[in-house]
């Protein structure tokens, strides 16, 4: 959930959203033969999204427009444009002290103090990121549909160029549908003055250019009308990427012994490949008026981790034209092999070490709730709000003064949407 790592573009997520909307292309097929004037309009959904992290960290806000266009016979171009600025302040990844402790910036020339018992943050995180997805989708003969698609995204410091295909096929009359999809993603990263040399000092500032990512993604999927009622899906997804997947911005704190307190703060290091096997189902049972909407993924990688994420939505229909719909979603996590809160000053290095708690153990919950209205000439609105929690568990037995300080602080945010959608 935390929005300091902006080094994974929304592209990646092109694929299983294709994937995650099969659902929609199963429900949507009674209306393939629609051929009216209206349903050959621009459908034009629009978002805004406010996200901040108490204690004055991360703040982002995201505009997102996607126009969607239907040329009959079930030929649809979408096209997806989002833009978003981060501001505030991201934790370094160095540990709390009880004395004051002072970083050197991204760039060498500033530095920065964290006051005493606080957790270190680079008070100076900006980002700007703009990106833009098309996708074509179209049937190919009578029961086989298939969708191309590429997008580009970009910010001061990395960038990322991605393809996906997918291709489904209806099966028992429509009732059934098995999919496959490929997605292929090229990122390059312009680190801040280049990338850090690993486990060099920070006062150092020892830079080594920039560098590069290549991912590729693989999933395969069924969705099955079980009755009137009901829908389910099943996806397995494969996700293997090489190349640089070091945060260049994260550090640990290389503490005395004894006494816990810092001698020196080291850049990162992590592998430099990683494969996750990823395990999806879903189900939406339609009641009288009402929809539940009830989904599982599991999730396990080579780096250690392993995850679990239970959501649950139930859309109350208010009348006609409105709806509430409450969401709660539960996510745990074990910590990377190589995840430690920080190094001890003597030992010998590990070939692998990072601090950053979104690779650590933690547990954390989404609870909320949606309005949204159905207005006149085919406009919606729907307002979002949803309160964040996350709370981690420290891996590294404390050291000294360290046993006074909160190594793994714990994480709430509040998220707020906008919507608005309308034809033309």
């Amino acid at each position: 959930m935390q929005l300091t790592n902006k080094k994974m573009p929304a592209f990646r997520a092109a694929l299983a959203a294709a994937s995650c909307g099969l659902l929609g292309i199963a429900t949507t097929t009674a209306h393939a033969e629609d051929t009216s004037a209206d349903s050959k309009k621009w459908q034009v959904d629009t978002a805004v999204l406010y996200y901040a992290e108490d204690s004055g960290r991360v703040t982002a806000a995201e505009p997102i427009v996607n126009f969607k266009k239907d040329y009959g016979d079930e030929r649809v171009l979408n096209l997806k444009v989002t833009l978003d600025s981060l501001t505030g302040a991201s934790p370094n990844g160095a540990t709390s002290s009880s004395q004051p402790q002072t970083f050197t910036g991204p760039s060498g020339n500033k530095t920065y103090t964290t006051a005493p018992n606080s957790q270190p943050l680079d008070g100076e995180f900006k980002d700007t990121r703009a990106a833009v997805h098309a996708n074509w989708e179209q049937p190919l003969g009578e029961d086989y549909k298939a969708s191309v698609g590429g997008g580009i995204s970009s910010e001061f410091d990395f960038k990322s160029l991605s393809l996906n295909g997918a291709i489904s096929k209806d099966l028992n009359n429509k009732n059934t549908t098995i999919s496959a999809g490929l997605n292929l993603e090229l990122d390059t990263l312009n680190s801040v003055g280049g990338k850090p040399k690993p486990f060099s000092s920070m006062a150092a500032n020892i830079k080594e250019g920039d560098d590069n990512k290549t991912v590729i993604d693989a999933l395969i999927g069924v969705t099955q009308v079980i009755n009137r009622k009901t829908i389910m899906q099943w996806n397995y997804s494969l996700s293997t990427s090489s190349g640089y997947h070091t945060d260049p911005y994260k550090v640990l704190s290389l503490v005395d012994g004894t006494t816990g307190f810092a001698s020196d703060y080291l850049f990162e290091n992590r592998p430099d490949s990683r494969t996750r096997h990823s395990l999806f189902w879903q189900t939406k049972y339609h009641l009288t008026e009402d929809v539940v909407d009830v989904s599982y993924r599991y999730m396990t990688d080579d780096w250690g981790i392993n995850s679990h994420t239970l959501d649950l939505r139930y859309r109350y229909q208010l009348n006609d034209s409105s709806y509430l719909e409450p969401h709660v979603r539960f996510y745990t996590q074990t910590a990377a092999d190589f995840y430690q809160n920080f190094l001890v000053q003597g030992q010998t290095l590990p070939q692998f070490a990072s601090a950053d708690s979104r690779l650590g153990e933690f547990d954390a919950t989404t609870f909320g709730i949606k309005y949204g209205k159905t207005l006149s000439n085919d406009r919606e609105f729907s307002v979002r709000v949803e309160q964040y929690n996350q709370a981690g568990n420290v891996k590294t037995p404390a050291i000294g003064q360290l046993k006074t300080q909160t190594l793994v602080p714990d994480l709430n945010a509040l998220v707020v949407q906008f919507g608005y959608s309308f034809k033309f």
